[in-house]
């Protein structure tokens, strides 16, 4: 009897009648926190903390943390503080970031998928980008979440790039 109940529970499983569908996942090196930042990585982290426990690669330059080879750059204030930091799916010379937000907002999300996981953002922004920018000529849509502290840019309903900020 217990070797029949044991067969019927691998055979309904293995053809799958009635039983839940496993998650689909898919993996990324790093989940993004909005508000607060990325794994080792994080608002108000000094230089050296970044330097340490995230990668010796970055490059300190002019208020400016930059690793391409990670699709990261970080901006620090008067007082050598993360303010802001930038991930980039779509800059030219970095390489594509290897992550997704708490809510699956990743590379191949849409404005429509962003405004799906986070409702109406406080702030949006479209232009085109100027000749001197990264991909002249293309339309350039912002999301800004503010109370929750992130940001989203897309380049013709790309993702280009998150910000994680401070919430206000």
């Amino acid at each position: 009897m217990g070797r029949a109940l044991l067969m019927s529970i691998l055979l309904l499983n293995l053809v799958g009648c009635g039983l839940a569908k496993p998650h689909l996942e898919t993996h990324h090196e790093f989940l993004i926190t909005p508000g607060v930042g990325i794994k080792n990585l994080s608002l108000n982290d000094s230089i050296q903390q970044a330097k340490t426990q995230f990668s010796r690669e970055f490059v300190v330059k002019e208020g400016y943390l930059f690793l391409p080879a990670k699709g990261i750059d970080a901006a620090y204030g008067e007082d050598g503080r993360i303010s802001v930091i930038f991930l980039y799916y779509k800059l030219p010379n970095y390489v594509v970031f290897d992550g997704i937000t708490n809510k699956g907002i990743g590379k191949d999300s849409s404005p429509e998928d962003v405004i799906k996981a986070y409702g109406r953002p406080s702030r949006e922004g479209e232009s085109i980008i100027s000749e001197f920018g990264s991909v002249p000529g293309a339309r350039e849509q912002t999301l800004t979440y503010a109370h929750t502290g992130i940001e989203f840019t897309f380049w013709d309903n790309k993702l280009a790039d998150i910000r994680v900020t401070t919430p206000h």
